[in-house]
């Protein structure tokens, strides 16, 4: 049996590695992220972050190595064993290897979702999410090479420190006195990885909400590490009614309750939702974008925007329900990933079909990527077409599935042979990583900066051939058109908390009855309630949503992301954990939170508070309790 105080050393260095591994790992997440976090980027603020890291990297380490500590600890004889320690070290390598990969993983993944990897991510590798995973590896594998062999170097290092750890162990005689000494180092040993594993001796375990608390909301990505959100994200799975308010004290709209004129005539015009992928509002240069729009700004001009315009969501599969359904991403689990994707949910396809209306999903990837050809079975629409669907494979992206252009076009035609009215959402795939455009076209979209500037000058001219094609049919002119997008994209220089969040929306008619520009607060989830007014639906039905032509309910926006919701309206945004505020700021004048307005003006930020609770309450309870529909028979 080992001497005590030379199994205390060992174990010491051996967590000593993997710290430094950790750090490394944070230092390589925030060197390849550094747009995302301009208000870090000052050496008090980043020792600081780095400091307070160390307590959730410990965590991390603790939690995902108790089994190794346990048996490196136990007082047995078999401990000073060749075989014991060959299987200890290939139980202290090989998992923390892959723990550590996933902090590195993230420095390249972190750009597409704004947030630390959650246990939603492994779903790419399940197939859960679609079979694009493995299809693209090859290609982060070359283009993030630099990761890897930063990532490699550290796997030899603590292979190599693991083993030179090994050499301060002696062997003592196991007498009675070696005993009790290695009892207590185990018993004393043990109590100190519980406490660590659980960050500390507060009275609740540490978790997202304590980062928050030490630091700016745009900085958590930083402190945290992507085995400890893996692994916290892995038990929020159900939602609870937090019930802050008694019924009586929410208003209709706060019940997420419509009821139209049902005196009125439906119009009966057709609907189709064209959502761009990652089309941020500051690559469009109708917003004085960095990229060249030329169609879209021509069809802007005579549509009726909303520049003050959010997504709900961070990634495609939140924003495609957001968008559709009007179901917010107000937790940790995509909805369709949720334990509440069996619920009965409002749908344009579920809402309108009772009224004569065909509902078609169009998505150029493949069948099963990202689960939305499940999202639409869910939503009621009558039919999915993607990539399967499609008659000519040579059109093939080799990535993500069909060419915007040409699956556009396809789309048209498929539109023309639909029975009237019909509503269809079209997503287009190719302003995405891996950022290629058509060869045949050469350089004709060539951007300068960041390669999607040139995905989205193609974006603009497929959605150009597009409606050049459906003009010429019977159906376009009896059609309500809205342009938006599932959720920004890459980040492009400075960018400030709200631009993370800032997309399009713009509902265009061909008669142009439809035109100008509105001021008020726009997000996703107001898409849904928007449309129905346009279409004169008669019916009551619930909507977490806005109607933005008649917005008889404040006009607000709500996030969440890694366990912070936050209201935006055209003055102010509030951040709130879920149990107390954490930020509030003047968002216009002040886009990068210099100044925090939390403790100042109290009487306003309660009001903020009672909204953003309200609206929560609203999500969890509807979900919890299955409600997020209207009954007309209610």
């Amino acid at each position: 049996m080992f001497h005590p105080r030379s199994q205390l050393f060992r174990l010491s260095i051996q967590i000593g590695v993997l710290l430094l591994g950790y750090t490394l790992g944070r230092v390589v997440f925030l060197l390849a992220n550094t747009t995302h976090f301009s208000s870090a980027l000052h050496w008090t603020v980043l020792v600081q972050l780095f400091t307070q890291g160390l307590v959730f990297d410990l965590s991390a380490i603790f939690l995902t190595n108790i089994l190794f500590v346990f048996l490196c600890l136990l007082p047995t004889p078999v401990t000073g064993k060749t075989t014991y320690q060959r299987a200890l070290g290939v139980l202290f390598i090989v998992p923390n290897s892959l723990f550590l990969l996933s902090n590195f993983i993230d420095a390249a993944y972190f750009p597409f979702t704004g947030k630390r990897m959650q246990v939603d991510a492994l779903l790419f590798a399940t197939g859960a999410k679609g079979g694009d995973f493995f299809l693209l590896l090859p290609t982060f594998i070359l283009e993030y090479w630099y990761l890897w062999v930063i990532y490699l170097g550290l796997v030899f290092l603590l292979w190599k420190l693991y083993r030179f750890s090994l050499s301060f162990d002696a062997k003592t005689i196991p007498d009675k006195k070696s005993y009790s000494w290695a009892t207590l180092v185990f018993v004393l040993g043990m109590g100190v990885t519980l406490i660590a594993a659980r960050g500390g001796l507060q009275v609740r375990p540490l978790d997202f909400i304590h980062a928050a608390e030490w630091t700016d909301v745009q900085n958590i990505p930083i402190l945290l590490n992507s085995p400890f959100s893996i692994i916290k994200s892995a038990d929020k799975k159900r939602l609870t009614d937090p019930k802050y308010f008694e019924e009586s004290q929410l208003s209709a709209c706060e019940k997420g309750l419509h009821y139209p004129d049902s005196t009125q005539t439906p119009s009966n015009q057709n609907v189709v939702i064209i959502i761009v992928e990652s089309l941020s509002k500051e690559y469009m240069s109708c917003f004085n974008g960095r990229s060249k729009t030329p169609f879209l700004d021509s069809l802007f001009s005579q549509g009726m925007v909303f520049p003050n315009a959010f997504a709900n969501a961070k990634e495609s599969i939140q924003g495609i329900p957001a968008i559709l359904a009007a179901i917010p991403s107000l937790q940790n689990d995509p909805f369709i990933f949720s334990p509440y994707s069996g619920n009965k949910i409002t749908s344009f396809a579920s809402l309108l079909k009772p009224m004569g209306y065909r509902s078609v999903f169009f998505h150029g990837g493949k069948k099963g990527t990202m689960g939305f050809d499940a999202f639409a079975a869910l939503a009621d629409f009558d039919a999915y077409v993607g990539m399967e669907a499609y008659p000519d494979l040579q059109d093939y992206d080799g990535h993500w599935g069909i060419w915007d252009e040409p699956f556009l076009s396809f789309t048209a035609d498929q539109m023309n042979q639909l029975p009237q009215p019909f509503v269809s959402a079209i997503f287009t795939i190719n302003t995405h990583h891996p950022f290629k455009t058509p060869e045949q076209y050469g350089t004709r979209f060539k951007t300068a900066g960041h390669p999607i500037l040139s995905c989205v000058r193609y974006a603009d001219f497929a959605l150009e051939q597009f409606f050049k094609k459906a003009a010429g049919m019977p159906w376009f002119k009896n059609t309500i058109f809205v342009i938006t997008a599932d959720h920004v994209g890459p980040k492009i220089g400075r960018t400030s908390f709200t631009q993370g969040y800032s997309i399009p929306i713009c509902f265009y008619k061909p008669d142009g009855s439809l035109k100008g520009k509105s001021e008020q607060m726009a997000a996703q989830i107001d898409i849904l309630p928007s449309v129905l007014h346009l279409l004169q639906f008669p019916k009551p039905y619930f909507s977490m949503g806005n109607n933005l032509f008649a917005p008889d309910c404040p006009s607000m926006v709500y996030e969440y992301n890694a366990g912070i919701y936050t209201c935006l309206d055209s003055a102010y945004c509030y951040q709130f954990n879920g149990q107390a505020g954490k930020g509030f700021y003047r968002w216009k004048s002040d886009p990068y939170f210099r100044v925090n307005y939390l403790n100042r003006e109290e009487i306003l930020k309660k009001s903020y508070e009672d909204k953003i609770k309200k609206f929560i309450q609203l999500f969890n309870g509807s979900m919890v309790y299955d409600k997020m529909y209207y009954s007309i028979t209610e």
